[in-house]
């Protein structure tokens, strides 16, 4: 879920224009909402969108929108307003490579957006997903396809605010789809929110995860799993955050119970808030994914693992992962993947306090994905950034940020060593891990600098092997984030700066080879503002 910082007062004509603009399209803003994240500062764990109120004739939130054309190598799928779009996922029909459906964060509605193509992304249906009811906001957009059941799962946080600005109820839903993502049902309620803000007790859920077994041969296909973080704070004073799983076997119709499911491992969980000993429930940032023979494996970011602080440092991050082999009814210890570079003196602030790359206002974080072979059960690779290759654990860093790669050949049991997947200079961030189902080649998006660490950034795919990639830039035009429309900083020296724009990317390669890229990109000029630049998902099929 994205912030919206509004920044520096803007221009009287500027503000002007944009009033109109909302009052056209029925935009209302909303307060901030501010859940603890594990790790102090930077981890992604603040809410704060744009918000709209619901369009007339909406069902549930749900409205088509306008077709989205990509005639060439790039192109934006947003066609509906000039407000932002960012922190994008997709996901390809295992039964037809040419359908796929690709979601975002949606500052220019209540809902999250949703994208779907028949035709391997030439045309892309695009509207707003549908919500619990009329006050709830969508944010933090995953989708899953399930073939057995012929249904599309969309996974969404739904929250609410209070005339206050608290937020509250932040609930885990899945909206199901039965034409293949053209229109989206009510959801279903599978992780349940409680409380606002400053409540004596608050669950508010966070960065959710969906993923459905599509292998006919596995004894769980058809078996859909969702994840996410449930924040929980008394009296706004964070107390855990632990990782939770439910299930279901019918197409998102029913859900099993939330089960808490990160674990305890006193080896690598020996920092404690409050709570049991050797307890991992300091945690963010779930991913799952599935192996041929029906194991499903969770990897999540943990604060806990005291032996990888640093003097003068904490809360730097580790990789764990947990593995079920009865269809997530119980579930593994976690194992311990990699550390992580992303202490408290490890990289610059913006004018949020989160962690950002130097010259740059954006918020940034360490997470990738994990992704199972889909052919050799048992091989697993993940993905991550951070500043091990930067000047850090110094009261000023300086970032050369880069993504790593880990493998493990024992389900997740050990992992190798991290390699670079980029071994150019100048920051790379947010990557996405995906295995091309015909050769077996890995492919790793990931944004990136270049080598001079300049204002703008492209976005990039490298495939091949750990220790040999192939890089290809898939944007055709670099983004700029520190003229920004949007979201800005407000700080001298860097006044226009955006300090979000989402909190991952994403890809997914299809059954014939073609890897499917979406971005958030940020090359188009604002309607707004000359010299400004917008915040749109784009998308590029290789």
């Amino acid at each position: 879920m994205g912030d919206n910082e509004r920044g520096i007062p803007m221009t009287k004509a500027r503000f002007a224009l944009l009033l109109a603009a909302a009052a056209f399209l029925g935009l209302f803003f909303a307060a901030a909402v501010r859940a603890e994240p594990p790790g102090g500062e930077g981890e992604g764990g603040e809410k704060e969108p744009f918000v709209r109120t619901v369009p007339p004739g909406a069902q549930h939130g749900w409205v088509f929108e306008c077709t989205a054309p990509v005639a060439g190598p790039n192109g934006t799928l947003d066609c509906d307003d000039p407000f932002p779009n960012n922190e994008p996922n997709i996901v390809v029909d295992r039964s037809n490579p040419l359908h796929m459906i690709a979601s975002s964060n949606d500052y220019g509605s209540c809902c999250d957006e949703y994208y779907t193509s028949f035709n391997g992304g030439a045309t892309w249906s695009t509207g707003n997903m549908s919500v619990e009811d009329p006050k709830r906001t969508g944010s933090d957009p995953v989708t899953a396809i399930d073939v057995k059941h012929g249904v599309a799962l969309h996974a969404s946080l739904n929250y609410k605010f209070r005339p206050d600005g608290e937020a509250c109820d932040g609930d885990v839903v899945v909206s199901p789809s039965h034409d293949g993502g053209l229109s989206w049902k009510k959801p279903a309620k599978v992780g349940f929110g409680n409380g606002c803000d400053l409540d004596k007790l608050q669950v508010f859920n966070d960065k959710e995860w969906i993923a459905t077994d599509n292998n006919p041969a596995s004894p769980f296909y058809g078996r859909t799993y969702v994840t996410w973080t449930a924040f929980v704070s008394h009296s706004g004073e964070y107390v855990e955050s632990p990782i939770m799983e439910s299930h279901s076997d019918d197409g998102g119709e029913h859900w099993t119970e939330p089960n808490e499911i990160s674990g305890s491992n006193g080896s690598v969980c020996t920092f404690q808030s409050e709570g049991s000993a050797g307890q991992c429930d300091e945690d963010q940032a779930s991913v799952i994914t599935t192996s041929p023979d029906g194991t499903v494996y969770v990897a999540f970011m943990n604060s806990q693992n005291e032996a990888i602080w640093e003097p003068d440092e904490e809360f730097e991050d580790q990789y764990l992962v947990v593995r079920s082999t009865n269809g997530g009814r119980t579930w593994s210890s976690p194992r311990f993947v990699v550390a992580m570079e992303d202490g408290s003196r490890d990289y610059p602030t913006n004018a949020d306090g989160r962690q950002t790359l130097t010259g740059y206002q954006v918020r940034v974080w360490g997470a990738g994905n994990i992704v199972a072979s889909p052919t050799v059960n048992g091989r697993l690779y993940l993905v991550f950034s951070d500043n091990r290759n930067g000047t850090h654990d110094v009261d000023e860093p300086v970032t050369n940020s880069d993504v790593s790669i880990v493998t493990s050949t024992n389900r997740g049991d050990t992992w190798t060593a991290p390699s670079l997947v980029d071994t150019g200079a100048g920051d790379q961030w947010f990557p996405w891990v995906d295995v091309n189902p015909v050769n077996g080649s890995v492919g790793v998006l990931y944004h990136d600098r270049g080598n001079s660490n300049g204002p703008t950034y492209n976005t990039s795919l490298a495939e091949g092997q750990p220790g040999s990639f192939s890089k290809t830039v898939v944007s055709t035009a670099p983004s700029n984030p520190v003229l920004s429309e949007f979201f800005q900083a407000g700080v001298p020296g860097c006044e226009l700066c955006a300090v979000f724009h989402g909190d991952y990317i994403g890809l997914a390669y299809s059954r014939d080879g073609h890897a499917n890229a979406t971005w958030t990109d940020m090359r188009d000029p604002s309607p707004f503002t000359a010299g400004l630049f917008s915040q749109f998902i784009y998308f590029a099929r290789k």
